[in-house]
């Protein structure tokens, strides 16, 4: 089903994008992935980041995207790997969003998720699954468009919460400043949250394969997880 992607694009390179990449960069490098994969982060690592969050200490205020593309790069010379240090705006979302893409949102606001999902639910062919916790439980949305339709419920359509938030996009605020004002993450849930999104890119990618006796025809619309209940459950799409 994403056989026809051209980009890859994993659009937050912390909390959760960081304990993605490992295994996401393994699988594309085994398939042979030919096209282009971009990092975008706008931030930089910090020791607050330390405790959940999958980096090399001595890299503490760089920035994150630009720290995994330079790591990763040395495992897999082969990869068309680059670094995209800037966040998403509406000045570059076109950029980040585009036809024939797989985005991978790993953010930790609204206005950014909202931001991705109406430049998405403009083209034609796309695939965007979104990422977000609280403390202990979150979910990954599917999107996926194809000649113009939905295969799947948009973000904005199942959550329409995410589009009415306008202020408090995190861009300007680190995560050492959210932790001030209360908002604390876990590096349990932070590592669910992560494959949670390996999960659903991996269903997507083998749709229509034969495993064993079974052909895997699911098209996912929701991963949930709970660490708390040490659970993880997929929702397929209608």
């Amino acid at each position: 089903m994403l056989r026809n992607i051209e980009t890859i694009v994993l659009i937050g390179c912390g909390g959760i994008g960081s304990w993605h990449l490992a295994p996401l960069l393994r699988f594309l490098s085994a398939e042979r992935f030919p096209g282009m994969i971009q990092l975008w982060d706008g931030d930089r690592y910090s020791a607050g980041n330390a405790a959940r969050q999958d980096f090399a200490f001595e890299r503490l205020g760089a920035n994150k995207a630009a720290v995994q593309a330079e790591a990763f790069l040395a495992h897999y010379p082969a990869l068309r790997l680059v670094a995209r240090p800037e966040y998403v705006t509406p000045g570059n979302v076109q950029e980040a969003v585009r036809e024939r893409s797989m985005v991978l949102v790993a953010v930790d606001n609204h206005p950014a998720r909202a931001l991705i999902a109406g430049r998405a639910g403009n083209l034609r062919d796309v695939c965007v699954l979104s990422a977000g916790n609280e403390r202990l439980d979150g979910n990954v949305h599917v999107t996926l468009r194809r000649a113009g339709k939905d295969l799947t419920a948009p973000l904005l359509e199942r959550h329409p919460e995410i589009g009415r938030v306008k202020s408090g996009d995190r861009a300007e605020a680190g995560c050492e400043d959210l932790i001030e004002a209360g908002e604390t993450q876990l590096l349990v849930t932070n590592f669910l949250a992560a494959a949670g999104l390996l999960a659903a890119f991996h269903v997507l990618w083998t749709h229509g394969e034969r495993h064993g006796r079974r052909r895997n025809t699911v098209v996912p619309q929701e991963v949930y997880f709970d660490a708390g209940a040490c659970a993880m459950a997929l929702l397929p799409a209608n």
